[in-house]
């Protein structure tokens, strides 16, 4: 381990894909929250896969995927990591460098006031958004109330939030979960489903003028719009179920 002392229930996991310029420019900031990190090097090019494994050390470990794989592939992967090294906790951040890392210690802060939930981060935005990105999370918003049969949750799609790993891992050797950016939001609609309780936490948000996005317009709005279908059906079948008796 690093000389400074490290939490020993948490760690921090980091799924990277054409954003080595913006992690490596943080990683000292993430370091500073005295967790141990896991960067998974989602299938980079090979100059910049070797620039992520020089900064490998005690307390950073570097995983690769040999190709690009997803975001939620990745974080699965950072998942596993986690718990086969003992960790209760997992807080996911992205790599791409817009969200403050300072919400890193408010999302601990709100695991101890509420041990076992999941916290997520909720965007406090600044002008730099993006208003056609603004919007369609809200479009999301709305599907995600239709499938928990509530409004309380307030965003479903930021890169920061605290999972607890034994809960989640359950949910994810149960469903063949999206392996790429419809991640985000189905890990946490089947968590609230297997009754893991939520709590929101207010983080600040910027987006980087002329940065890399990993979104692909057409192809991920089509593995989302797909994502709440099933959902959106799995959600009615439920509730068939549960009016008919049916145990199975």
């Amino acid at each position: 381990m690093a000389e400074r002392e490290l939490r020993t229930d948490a760690c921090l996991i980091v799924p990277c894909y054409r954003h080595v310029g913006p992690l490596l420019e943080s990683l000292e900031r993430l370091r500073a929250c005295r967790m141990p990190i896991i960067i998974v090097d989602d299938g980079n090019a090979p100059e910049e896969g070797a620039r992520l494994a020089a900064a490998g050390s005690d307390d950073v470990i570097i995983l690769r995927n040999e190709e690009n794989l997803g975001k939620g592939a990745s974080v699965i992967m950072g998942f596993r990591k986690a718990a086969e090294l003992g960790f209760r906790y997992a807080v996911q951040i992205d790599a791409d460098g817009q969200i403050d890392t300072g919400g890193i210690a408010d999302v601990l802060a709100a695991s101890e006031r509420n041990p076992g939930r999941l916290v997520y981060g909720v965007p406090v935005y600044d002008r730099s958004v993006n208003r056609l990105r603004f919007i369609s999370r809200y479009i999301t918003h709305f599907w995600v109330a239709v499938e928990l049969g509530r409004c309380a949750v307030t965003d479903t799609m930021c890169g920061l939030r605290l999972y607890p790993l034994k809960e989640t891992l359950e949910v994810c050797g149960a469903h063949r979960l999206g392996a790429r950016m419809d991640f985000d939001t189905e890990i946490f609609v089947r968590l609230c489903w297997a009754g893991v309780r939520d709590v929101p936490v207010p983080v600040r948000v910027r987006y980087i003028e002329n940065g890399v996005s990993n979104f692909d317009a057409l192809r991920d709005n089509v593995r989302i719009s797909w994502m709440h279908t099933r959902l959106v059906c799995e959600k009615c079948l439920r509730g068939m179920k549960r009016l008919f008796g049916i145990r199975r």
